[in-house]
């Protein structure tokens, strides 16, 4: 490592001393409070975010302030401020009827005054159906002809998959959670400076929008480590330090739990294995004896180490895959969601916290406590398979 880099990572560590020292004082008097977090509604899709959504879009709302937020909305989508005028019917949550592979369904949020509609998919973890933007868009179509917007809405801005398409090409308007939505909410505290109660609700809102799109970084902490990156003596270095980032990133994850889990699997007599490819990726530790179960930490994303979960699945070894059947599901009480034909035992995932894997949870990875959780949940799981007979199923 050169003399320059060196320098430059004394600096940022210094910067970064400097802004863990404001958020413990900011801590300390409660800035970080959120009622959101408090009351675990964090990462709820329909009862939080929709909600809030559909709530500060209708001009009926409780809010109080008629078309306010409804307006700037629109004026972002670059349409007129009574594009639609109001809000009929039920505006969460609406189901549009039978689901067919063409029709049919709930939509999240719909805001229509009978003669045009903005019709939104809300995505915060929730995985695409199979045709849903494409039976939302002939919903719209049916009801409003060529006046409606379908927007397709994640924290992201992440592209929705074809298969919700119904692989066609039917027009829909992306926008994320981190800057569309933030942004507009920004806007939406502006406007509620004589609703002091519902502007605070919005700026609670906006808060735990940031976290979840990591976004919430200390300003000052930020201004200042841009300063000192684009100073023309540290280009060369942040150039070489960014070459790295990928297999930094890799490293990171593979020496502060895959080897820790590795050593953890053999230390209970187990084995694991582990396969890194597009659109699967992770490990699992088994026991030889189990014939084709093991215990997974995983995820089906294709490019980054995000929405991480547990279960029970099967392995593979070489010349042999063994299949699923629905009468081999057995629901674990210590796994949150329901038996699946790839995960027969249950599965969920892991705390918002430590669900997506990158460097804004570097410090949580390297102090041991993602594979922390991983462990305990593992030994929970052997636990419950112990108790209800299953693992000596599974040997014979």
């Amino acid at each position: 490592m050169n003399k320059r880099t060196e320098m430059l990572l004394a600096d940022i560590k210094n910067l970064y001393k400097q802004a863990e020292e404001r958020r413990a004082h900011k801590e300390k008097q409660g800035e970080f409070f959120n009622v959101f977090n408090t009351i675990g509604l964090r990462t709820e899709e329909v009862r939080l975010h929709s909600a809030m959504i559909a709530e500060l879009l209708n001009p009926n709302g409780m809010h109080g302030l008629s078309n306010s937020f409804l307006e700037i909305f629109l004026k972002r989508l670059w349409l007129p401020r009574n594009y639609v005028k109001g809000a009929k019917e039920k505006v969460k949550e609406r189901p549009i009827g039978r689901k067919t592979k063409t029709e049919g369904g709930r939509i999240d949020i719909i805001i229509e005054d009978g003669n045009r509609a903005i019709i939104i998919e809300n995505k915060i973890y929730a995985e695409d159906q199979e045709n849903q933007l494409l039976r939302y868009y002939n919903y719209g179509k049916k009801h409003f002809g060529d006046d409606f917007i379908l927007i397709y809405l994640t924290l992201d801005g992440d592209e929705p998959n074809e298969s919700s398409l119904g692989e066609r090409n039917i027009p829909f308007k992306l926008l994320s959670y981190k800057h569309d939505i933030i942004e507009w909410l920004g806007d939406c505290v502006e406007i509620a400076r004589e609703k002091p109660l519902a502007q605070a609700i919005i700026i609670q809102y906006r808060e735990l929008l940031k976290q979840l799109t990591n976004t919430d970084m200390d300003t000052k902490y930020k201004e200042d480590l841009m300063s000192l990156i684009l100073k023309p003596e540290n280009i060369n270095a942040v150039g070489e330090i960014l070459k790295l980032q990928g297999e930094w990133e890799s490293e990171i994850i593979d020496k502060y739990i895959w080897k820790p889990l590795e050593e953890y699997a053999h230390s209970k007599g187990m084995e694991f294995g582990m396969r890194v490819q597009t659109g699967e990726t992770g490990a699992w530790i088994y026991n030889k004896s189990w014939k084709h179960y093991g215990l997974h930490i995983w995820t089906d994303r294709i490019h980054d180490w995000n929405d991480m979960y547990i279960g029970i699945s099967w392995y593979v070894e070489p010349d042999r895959k063994n299949k699923i059947h629905k009468k081999d599901y057995h629901p674990l009480d210590c796994l949150r969601e329901a038996p699946c034909d790839n995960w027969p035992y249950g599965w969920e995932y892991l705390p918002d916290n430590i669900r997506n894997w990158g460097f804004h949870i570097t410090e949580e990875i390297v102090d041991g406590k993602v594979f922390k959780f991983i462990k305990d949940k593992f030994e929970e799981i052997l636990i419950e398979l112990e108790e209800k007979k299953w693992l000596k199923i599974w040997e014979e």
